[in-house]
């Protein structure tokens, strides 16, 4: 249930949500510097600096937003301050992010390590603070249960590439194609896919007029596929069985989205096609080369253009208009000019963005030429983007001040 009397500050939530789109145009800048390099390996230096710059710097901060906004409105759970502690985490997260994807673009040692010291200084606390306080929370939802299993993911995510930074900045006489095995499918099932999980049974429902998600099944999926990650620790030979919870979100969501009440709502498809990739990504993983030459790279791309970025953007275009809106209603209680969110975010502008998720993440499998205009749709998606948000917090400033 969401009580939005526990709603954070909006300029917390905001802040992130803002700054992501500014990372997916760095990494439209960088791809298009070096888009033979990127795509020849997925351990060349400038595919690893794009990314984290998609993963951390626009994925990244999308879901530090919603998970800091999610866990306050649905489990109550909010710092005292929670403004200064929001900004406190947001510089730490984007100080981490530019000297990581600086680090990993030139392999510059000291970049690397300033890297992983200001991101785990910033997400470890963050993240054990976030547990505690989950775990004691009363509220006993299945977002509530999979928001504290998705933190820990973040936290083995980070330790991962902490590791990683050690053995290659330190020369650390660890497993690097294990540990590197390990933190892609961490950060990837784990920290991503769990953390969507958990909000899609929440915000699919809410703002697509949709029937509940099945009570056994977002009751024991998050838990489960922690589980699985945990044996796959153990025994990376059950890496296909990542199908199995992808297939277990995705196709009760297309179930779901056959039932919306708003069946001509841009959202809806776009979950629907987001949900397809990730389906497709997961169940062809554990087949792609082992030399990790292009295929890796292709799959990586359309986990992050396909599955991630229509469903962000379909998250995006209902969140921060919900929040607006929200935030409007706090303040002018009785009357004004804002009736509904679609003024402050019109569903047009969640097409657009839509179509040029969508034409991203069609292009990116074919490589050389079409890769490369993939790489030109993120430059106009994100200005796009940016356009867009600065547009709707505009228009809810001016409508306090009539």
């Amino acid at each position: 249930m969401i009580n939005p009397e526990f709603s954070l500050p909006l300029a917390v939530p905001l802040r992130f949500f803002r700054t992501a789109p500014l990372w997916l145009l760095l990494a439209g800048v960088l791809f298009l510097l070096e888009p033979s390099t990127v795509l020849s390996s997925r351990h060349a230096p400038e595919a690893l600096a794009l990314t984290h710059a998609l993963m951390l710097g626009f994925a990244g901060n999308i879901m530090l937003g919603a998970l800091l906004q999610v866990a306050a409105v649905v489990a109550g759970v909010r710092a005292a301050r929670a403004g200064l502690a929001g900004l406190m985490v947001w510089l730490g997260l984007q100080l981490g992010v530019a000297l990581l994807v600086a680090g990993l673009w030139f392999m510059q040692p000291l970049l690397l390590q300033g890297a992983a010291l200001s991101l785990s200084l910033t997400l470890l606390p963050l993240a054990g603070w976030l547990f505690v306080r989950l775990c004691r929370s009363p509220a006993c939802d299945p977002t509530s249960t999979g928001l504290a299993f998705s933190v820990l993911a973040l936290v083995t995510t980070v330790l991962l590439g902490s590791a990683l930074v050690l053995v290659l900045t330190r020369g650390a006489a660890l497993p690097f194609a294990a540990l590197l095995r390990q933190h892609v499918l961490w950060g990837s099932a784990g920290w991503a896919g769990m953390l969507l999980t958990s909000v899609a049974v929440t915000v699919v429902p809410m703002f697509l007029v949709t029937p509940p998600w099945p009570a056994k099944l977002v009751r024991l999926l998050v838990p489960g596929t922690f589980l699985l990650l945990l044996a796959m620790l153990c025994w990376p030979v059950l890496m296909p069985l990542l199908v199995l919870p992808a297939a277990a979100l995705v196709l009760p969501l297309w179930r779901l989205l056959q039932q919306s009440k708003r069946c001509v709502d841009p959202a809806r498809w776009l979950w629907a096609w987001g949900g397809l990739n990730l389906l497709l990504v997961f169940g062809l993983s554990p087949w792609q080369a082992e030399d990790g030459i292009l295929d890796a790279v292709v799959l990586g791309g359309q986990f992050l253009l396909g599955g991630l970025l229509p469903i962000f953007t379909a998250m995006l275009g209902k969140i921060i208009p919900f929040l607006l809106w929200l935030d409007y209603r706090r303040q002018r209680p009785l009357a004004g000019p804002l009736r509904h969110m679609g003024q402050l975010f019109p569903e047009r502008w969640l097409k657009y963005l839509g179509w040029l998720a969508l034409v991203a993440g069609l292009c990116w499998p074919w490589g050389g030429v079409a890769a490369t205009a993939a790489g030109g749709v993120l430059l106009v998606y994100a200005l796009l983007l940016l356009g867009m948000l600065r547009q709707a917090c505009c228009k809810a400033v001016a409508a306090l001040v009539v």
